[in-house]
Parts: C-alpha cells; structure tokens; sequence
C-alpha cells in the first residue's frame, strides 16, 4: 500500500474519531524509518475560540511523565548514587506498609515496575484534593449505573467524590504516613502482582530528591528537559504565560443521558 494512501486513510480515521468520541482535539504524528510521514492536529486547542492545533501545541502529559521519572532514576544509577535493586527502605526508611517483611523486600525496580505489591489506594486522591476542590460542580450530572460495564469508573468517580472530605496531602511525608496508616491488605509478594501505582512513582520522586539533593522539579528541569532541547515542557502552566499555542484542559462528563466535554 502505498504512503499516500496510509495516510489518507489514516486521516479519515482520526477525523472520525474526533467526531465519534467528541474529542476537544489532539495532534498525531507517524515516522518510519527515522522519518516523519504525516503530521496533522485535530479539532482544537480551544473549542470555545476555534484555536486549532499544532505538532507545537502544549498539552498537559499527565502520567507520561513516569516516563522521565525513570531515566532520572537510571541517571542516578550510572552515576553510582544508586541501584534499582536496592530496597526502598535504604532511601525511605520512614515508609512502612501492613507487612513489614514485605516492604523491606521491595526495591526501587518494585516501583517502577509496578510490581511492589500496593493496591490502588485513596492517597492518590488526598494528593488531588487541592485540585479537585477548584473542580466545577455539575449537580445535574448522570452517574454512571452499575452493571453497564462502567463498574470501574463508577468507583473512580465515587473515589473522587469522596475527595472533598479527605485531608489534603500536599508533601511526602504524608504520603508515606497516609500508606503506613491506611487500612489495605497488600497484594503479593513484592515482584509477583503487577498494579499501576501513582503512589509508588511519588515516592520515586523523593528517592530522587534524597540522592540528588535538589527537588525532582530542578532535577528534571537540568538533567533531562533542558538537555533535550524540551523548552516549553514545565511543571507549572504559569510558566507558560508568555506562550500562546496550549490546550485548554476539558473533561468528559454525562449529562441528560449524553456525553458532553467541557
């Protein structure tokens, strides 16, 4: 098949897309062999201002940035400042979990790999409550009913409502005393369950900030960011105040029976 018709049809696909899941916008790239094959932004930036998109449009990356969080953590290793064998606990010897053998035997690769064992749990939304509280309210928003095949939002979103009620965590200190004292169960063996953990990946970040002495913002910003060339990517948007070409942040909510971005 020939490029130019992978990429029309690619195009017609991703136009579709953006109309079927009312998608704000986004923008794609495709490369092969080294060299970039289609290029092109979707919807927009702004739905309100017709802004459209760019391959230069700044977007929020969310946990994209785990990604980073892992070459820090191998800088450091080839820097000998640490393993990703060595246990946790060397770092953080203040973190505990209900079982105390098993967290003395999770290590920095645990972490990373999302096998240490911990289950999802409600620090994660603790940590977002700042957030969450400047969130509008929709009163006249649908929840979604158990058994549509949404069970797994639905906890999500009962999670998050439950938020404004939670104290905030705002350092990692608390973090680690919110884990060490919530009521869980852990799911294995270090290295023998994998479940996705935003708390690990946090306390990834302190390992950071402890054998590198700076905070793991500064780290990024002079290890990784900057000598990738990466100027617009920051971890504040006020840092972007003298830059025009970022989305807007929408959210996908149900109302009257139909979804609607706002």
């Amino acid at each position: 098949m020939q490029k130019q018709t992978v990429t029309r049809e690619f195009d017609e696909y991703c136009s579709k897309m953006v109309k079927k899941h009312q998608i704000p916008g986004f923008s794609i790239a495709m490369a092969k062999d080294g060299e970039k094959i289609f290029e092109k932004g979707y919807g927009f930036r702004d739905v309100e201002n017709k802004l459209p998109l760019t391959s230069d449009t700044v977007f929020g990356i969310g946990s994209i940035t785990k990604s980073f969080t892992c070459v820090a953590i191998m800088q450091l290793q080839e820097e000998g400042k640490l393993s990703v064998d060595d246990p946790v606990v060397k770092y953080l010897p203040e973190f505990k979990t209900p079982n105390d053998e098993f967290t003395k035997r999770m290590t920095i690769h645990h972490f990373m790999t999302h096998t240490a064992g911990l289950p999802p749990l409600g620090s994660l939304f603790a940590a977002l409550k700042r957030s969450i509280d400047k969130d509008p309210k929709f009163e006249d928003e649908t929840p979604p009913e158990e058994g549509d095949g949404n069970e797994e939002k639905s906890t999500l979103e009962a999670k998050v409502a439950e938020a404004p009620t939670l104290e905030p965590i705002d350092t990692y200190e608390q973090l680690m005393e919110s884990i060490a004292n919530d009521d869980y169960t852990l799911l294995g063996e270090p290295g023998t369950e994998f479940s996705y953990s935003n708390d690990a990946y946090a306390l990834l970040g302190t390992i950071i900030e402890r054998v590198s002495g700076v905070t793991y913002e500064q780290y990024m910003k002079d290890y990784v960011l900057e000598p990738a060339g990466m100027k617009n990517s920051v971890f504040h948007l006020e840092e972007l105040n003298d830059h025009d070409d970022v989305t807007c942040l929408y959210n996908s909510r149900k109302k009257d029976g139909e979804k609607n971005c706002v």
